[in-house]
């Protein structure tokens, strides 16, 4: 227990497995460090990370406890890029651009909580508003706790819109940055190589699992819009 992920996984299993229910106090840092044989900070770094993403609550004064939304389950309305392109009065477009199973990227394999040699399905797409390049994403799944994927199952259909299918979800964690289009990610938007993108990642969970994450890449006029 001398790494923070490993006192995550530490505290993600006694979550799973109910031991510590949800809207229970979990011990404090300071006896978690102590009961594990780790420095005080190594715990805290894994609380926060579980906190990020709603796992558990952290209140001062108050402690820690798990959320109490695991208990109500309640279900995540996953916005597809679909939704967003048909929103706009143009035409969706999908095409599927990769399907492989391979390790996840170093981001992936930290958004899902796997080891480098754990594997993904890893899927790439362009999605198109009036024959237009509108989005390019890759998702990875986390295929220790999926049904088994084909290649065929995502000709028509998105993984996104595949996984909501099949699964629950829950809640999901959001990140958006600016970035550079590489060499793919030009050659899939119509754009020159470097050039500014919108950048958003996301990971999905069902609970305490996290089962998908996903990267997308715009181009330089997307605009964001959220809104009731």
């Amino acid at each position: 227990m001398n790494t923070w992920q490993s006192v995550r996984a530490y505290v993600l299993d006694r979550i799973r497995s109910r031991e510590w229910p949800p809207g229970e106090l979990i011990p404090t840092e300071q006896e978690l460090a102590a009961g594990l044989g780790c420095a005080r900070a190594t715990v805290n770094r894994a609380l926060r990370e579980l906190a990020d993403i709603g796992i558990i609550e952290r209140r001062r004064k108050v402690g820690t406890r798990v959320a109490t939304t695991l208990a109500r389950r309640t279900v995540l309305d996953m916005p597809a890029i679909r939704t967003e392109i048909e929103d706009m009065g143009a035409i969706y477009a999908y095409a599927l651009a990769g399907f492989s199973v391979e390790a996840p990227t170093e981001a992936a394999a930290h958004a899902l909580q796997l080891s480098a040699g754990d594997e993904t399905v890893a899927i790439k797409a362009i999605y198109c508003a009036d024959d237009l390049p509108h989005c390019f994403e890759t998702v990875w799944l986390n295929a220790r706790v999926l049904p088994p994927l084909k290649r065929e199952d995502l000709e028509r259909k998105s993984a996104h819109e595949w996984l909501a299918d099949r699964v629950t979800l829950t809640h999901g964690h959001f990140s958006i940055m600016a970035d550079r289009a590489g060499a793919e990610d030009a050659r899939h938007l119509k754009i020159e190589e470097g050039t500014p993108v919108l950048a958003i990642e996301r990971t999905n969970w069902a609970d305490t699992t996290p089962l998908s994450f996903a990267r997308q890449l715009y181009p330089p006029q997307h605009r964001l819009m959220s809104g009731d």
